[in-house]
């Protein structure tokens, strides 16, 4: 049961809300309806103004429309009304993380786990410690502080596992559980692999925990079994996958929403891996592999992760989106002056990166920058990032905060941008892949945990004409540089989708090679009770041989 789910059916003066709560929470909510909750929801505080569970689901709703202004009005009135209303204080801890106060979140999240023993609260404790320091002993060590008191007990309670065909050369069963096959950075990885798995040699399922969109059809059409398990408990999910008879089972969300990582504490397959879907580590011992690269997590990190880090030539693949016009001019040509673009969420954008760009602003008093965050409504983008705007000393009348766009509006950023600025410590992904087939050039500031760099592997990676900086003063006269060069911002739109499909995150045939590879290997690996083999650098065929039984 969720945090949100006990705040629905706790005990209230009034058993009706109780059961309006609990019907707009699996009606609207749980369908990822906010706006229509949130509308039911005001309804009901005409009857029931001073009730901590209904602000509570108020919050809860306003936070998963990363509306997080709102979001900490709503909890803070929820506190005041009960301070014991279960979730309040670790939500109201990411609520201010989300708005790039990170010290305070860590010491709210930390105070509100002195006093809570529930499951979310130990995991966004670690969430927000992870994403907030640059220490890799810190984000492991917090992440077993979950582990243990959550994921360890149910790992070690769990079935015995039977497992039949123990066969090296089966036919091995991939089951992959995700909450985010719609349109959502997982997809754009996944579409390509479930496209191009070998159905000869592996027998794809899907164990679907979030609702569909109109891109979800263009992922189920590649995968003979898709199950919908938004309604099944986590103890029923283990069986069922463990009645499929699955022989790897891939985490595509790790601690984000919609995750079901006690299904893998339960051990649901003989191998679980952990990928794409969440960069840091899980801190649980049924987390058998972490997918990587050498960019991201090199054999030398292996001791800052509770996973064994499996090493692929690349992480993952890039699908492009079907709608994604190319701008062949420059908009600063058209315009008569240059456009940034941030386009990350706020959680990513530091009060420090705000000071770094108001600098590069204020050094070109003709350049523009468009601040795209991930709040859905406009007012909530600017109630939560224009105070922070105004604080960093930026120039107002050339600074726009944007909310949310569609896709195909979002992929029209090439249009009206010119360069796009990365963040740090925490960096873009999928959003630098969309930069980069837009045609614009990227500023990154790199780092030594791969996870705290991801842009600059991705440009060392593609290969792209792009600027990656090791410190804020390089990371501006880098962005002011290029704006003084046309030409080759130029030079870079026109080639930049060659280059891309040159490089090996398009090659999807052998990306998804590797990754069958990758779960042939960690079969072989449980097969022989050990996880000597951590990269693809071996032959399966000679190792095969090896297993195959004396005549």
């Amino acid at each position: 049961m969720t945090t949100l789910d006990q705040a629905v059916v706790a005990s209230e003066p009034v058993p009706a809300l109780s059961h309006a709560l609990n019907d707009i929470n699996v009606r609207l909510i749980g369908q990822n309806k906010f706006l229509p909750a949130l509308t039911e929801l005001m309804c009901l505080t005409k009857d029931h103004v001073t009730s901590a569970s209904l602000w509570f689901v108020i919050g809860v709703v306003y936070a998963r429309m990363s509306n997080w202004s709102a979001a900490i009005g709503a909890l803070e009135t929820a506190i005041a009304l009960d301070e014991r209303v279960q979730g309040a204080h670790p939500l109201l801890a990411l609520a201010v993380f989300s708005i790039g106060r990170r010290e305070q979140a860590c010491q709210m999240v930390d105070e509100a786990c002195k006093r809570s023993s529930e499951n979310n609260a130990w995991m966004l404790r670690a969430y927000i410690h992870a994403h907030s320091s640059r220490s890799p002993e810190v984000a492991l060590k917090v992440a077993q502080d979950w582990g243990r008191r959550f994921a360890d007990p149910l790992t070690r309670k769990a079935k015995p596992l039977a497992v039949r065909d123990r066969s090296p050369r089966k036919k091995l069963k991939v089951g992959y559980v995700t909450a985010d096959f719609r349109e959502h950075s997982v997809a754009f990885f996944m579409l390509p692999v479930l496209k191009f798995h070998n159905q000869d040699e592996y027998e794809i399922h899907v164990y679907s925990n979030g609702p569909w969109d109109h891109f979800t059809p263009q992922l189920r059409m590649h995968v003979q079994h898709w199950e919908g398990v938004m309604d099944l408990s986590d103890k029923e999910l283990t069986q069922k996958i463990r009645d499929d008879e699955i022989d790897v089972l891939v985490d595509l969300s790790g601690y984000t929403q919609g995750h079901r990582l006690g299904v893998f504490a339960q051990r649901a397959a003989p191998v679980q891996v952990t990928w794409v879907g969440y960069m840091q580590t899980l801190g649980m011992k049924a987390m058998d592999y972490r997918l990587v690269d050498n960019g991201v997590a090199p054999p030398s990190h292996a001791p800052y992760y509770s996973e064994a880090l499996f090493q692929m030539p690349f992480t993952g693949c890039y699908a492009p989106p079907t709608y994604a016009p190319l701008s062949e001019t420059l908009p600063m040509e058209r315009n008569g002056y240059p456009t940034l673009v941030s386009p990350n969420s706020s959680a990513k954008i530091t009060d420090e990166m705000l000071l770094v760009w108001s600098k590069i602003l204020h050094a070109r008093q003709d350049a523009r920058l468009i601040i795209l965050v991930k709040e859905l409504d406009a007012d909530a983008a600017q109630a939560d990032m224009q105070p922070r705007v105004e604080a960093a000393g930026m120039p107002l009348d050339r600074v726009f905060v944007m909310h949310q766009q569609p896709l195909n509006h979002f992929m029209e950023l090439g249009h009206i941008a010119d360069i796009m600025l990365d963040t740090a410590p925490i960096s873009g992904g999928t959003t630098v892949f969309h930069a980069l087939w837009m045609g614009l050039m990227v500023v990154s500031m790199d780092a030594e945990r791969g996870v705290d760099a991801v842009a600059a592997r991705i440009l060392r990676t593609v290969g792209a004409d792009a600027e990656i900086a090791r410190t804020a003063d390089e990371y501006i006269q880098a962005v002011l540089n290029l704006i003084d060069d046309p030409e080759r911002l130029l030079r870079h739109r026109l080639g930049a989708r060659e280059q891309m499909q040159n490089c090996g995150y398009m090659n999807f045939a052998e990306r998804t090679a590797d990754v069958e590879k990758s779960f042939r290997l960690m079969w072989i690996n449980w097969l022989r009770g050990n996880k000597k083999i951590l990269n693809t650098q071996v032959d399966v065929d000679e190792l095969l041989q090896e297993m195959e039984p004396v005549l």
